[in-house]
């Protein structure tokens, strides 16, 4: 099996949630005007100071190749991933950065590519319920999510799906209530559709699309609030018969 090593951490009931909800339908990754590096296949080395905040390498691959990415800060955060890419596209992936640091990016690849990185734009977040789609690995545009349950609802599943992890607006990732995963939590070989999610607080979010097998990979997936349980009346009065 191909594998894909995410960016150093871990790695809907009783109706069809896409026929339900209107949403708006996002495609492409929100970034920010400012370009603060450019790496390719000649030059696929840069180190830079970075601020806090969540930043987007966005890439352009010009022909089927195997991409190796690696960032690293001063103080030891490190990520690496590795992305079969079958035909020319373009993709992005996120990383956060907690406090000032030096960051150092590198890219190798058997093939001719581009990348940027930039910061990404969570000014305009969409609101749910929202429908995402991409064609392969992919950061998403930002969206609010409110403090409860969601419906996490995905048109792939096994390895025709996308690795999905939920990430929150200063770069990391939404852990599930014990801890153990990141959320939605699939696994491999699940074919569940969908999942409830319980967002733990308020605030703007972004979901990383991690095409294990091959990219580009078509995928979508939709996001939506669980409806409140229907209060319960009294009941039928019971009769007492002599």
């Amino acid at each position: 099996m191909k594998l894909f090593h995410v960016l150093c951490f871990f790695v809907i009931a009783g109706f069809t949630i896409f026929g339900s909800v209107q949403a708006v339908t996002v495609e492409s990754t929100q970034v920010s005007d400012e370009t603060l590096a450019i790496l390719s296949n000649e030059q696929p080395d840069v180190t830079m100071s970075m601020e806090p905040g969540v930043y987007l390498i966005s890439f352009q691959a010009f022909e089927p190749q195997r991409m190796s990415y690696n960032q690293a800060t001063k103080d030891a955060g490190v990520g690496s991933s590795e992305l079969i890419i079958d035909s020319p596209y373009n993709g992005s992936l996120a990383f956060g950065i907690y406090k000032p640091n030096e960051c150092t990016i590198n890219i190798t690849s058997t093939g001719t590519w581009a990348a940027q990185v930039t910061r990404y734009d969570m000014t305009n977040p969409v609101m749910t319920p929202v429908n995402l789609s991409g064609t392969g690995t992919t950061v998403s545009e930002p969206f609010t999510l409110e403090k409860g349950e969601y419906f996490f609802q995905r048109g792939q599943t096994q390895a025709e799906s996308p690795m999905y992890f939920l990430s929150y607006s200063n770069g990391s990732y939404v852990m599930d209530d014990t801890n153990s995963y990141v959320l939605p939590g699939f696994s491999r070989i699940s074919t569940e559709t969908f999942k409830i999610l319980n967002i733990p607080e308020p605030g703007t979010y972004y979901l990383n699309a991690i095409c294990m097998e091959e990219n580009p990979m078509t995928w979508n997936v939709s996001i939506s609030s669980v409806p409140p349980a229907p209060v319960m009346g009294p009941g039928p009065a019971i009769r007492e018969t002599a």
